[in-house]
């Protein structure tokens, strides 16, 4: 589906291949080094291990469940973007 290879490619989840949308614009990888979403990635994992020291553990399974939900999050309020995104544009032809 077009929207999961897009969140896909955008989450850096694809790494090979050259994506594009029908306009031409390439797909970027928004965690690749140095954008914004990587420098806020790395200050949420460095978070978890802070706190998993204090806890005096290498993992902790309640992070864990925090940091996997707001993924999922993130994923469905995704793509229900791009099923929005995708019925305005055929509203506005």
């Amino acid at each position: 589906m077009q929207k999961e290879l897009i969140y896909d490619k955008m989450n850096g989840f694809l790494t090979e291949g050259m994506y594009s949308l029908q306009e031409g614009a390439a797909i970027e990888d928004e965690f690749a080094e140095g954008k914004e979403c990587c420098l806020l990635y790395e200050g949420v994992y460095q978070a978890g291990r802070n706190l998993c020291e204090r806890l005096g553990e290498d993992e902790d399974s309640d992070v864990e469940i925090i940091l996997n939900g707001m993924e999922r999050i993130n994923r469905l309020v995704s793509l229900k973007m791009y099923e929005y995104g995708r019925h305005e544009a055929v509203a506005a032809i």
